[in-house]
């Protein structure tokens, strides 16, 4: 069964620019339609952005999955796009930015293991440039 799409940016009611997130001009900065620029949001580190997994998936956390972003990190940076935790705290999901890009996943069972997570060798998202993550590109 499919299910639809969840627009984590809506959920996450950035369009209200809680604090730490600023709106900005996105990937296009004029399109040929004359709609005006992209919107995207700059979010500092002091921002705290969160909501239960269950406002995400009302149903059950999805078996079968994809993240799809458009992201152009700060030169440098090492840090988490996307985090989601279970109820008790641990992390089960995680797309982490940066020179070496981390995608972690934990099932109900704890699996897969750390060690067995996938490795981006060779794949730098934080050089400063616009990167589309998801199955249409990396």
């Amino acid at each position: 069964m499919e299910a639809d799409p969840v627009d984590v940016l809506k959920v996450l009611q950035l369009q209200n620019q809680p604090e730490g997130v600023r709106r900005t001009t996105g990937y296009c900065p004029k399109r040929r339609s004359g709609s005006g620029p992209d919107v995207a949001y700059r979010i500092s580190r002091q921002a705290q952005i969160s909501a239960p997994t269950r406002q995400l998936f009302p149903g059950k956390f999805p078996e079968d999955f994809s993240i799809m972003a458009l992201v152009k990190p700060k030169s440098g940076l090492q840090a988490f796009l996307l985090s989601v935790y279970n109820q008790h705290g641990t992390q089960q999901l995680g797309v982490e930015l940066g020179r070496s890009p981390v995608f972690l996943y934990e099932d109900h069972t704890g699996r897969p293991a750390p060690e067995d997570y996938p490795i981006f060798r060779g794949v730098n998202l934080a050089d400063g440039k616009w990167h589309r993550s998801g199955p249409s590109g990396a």
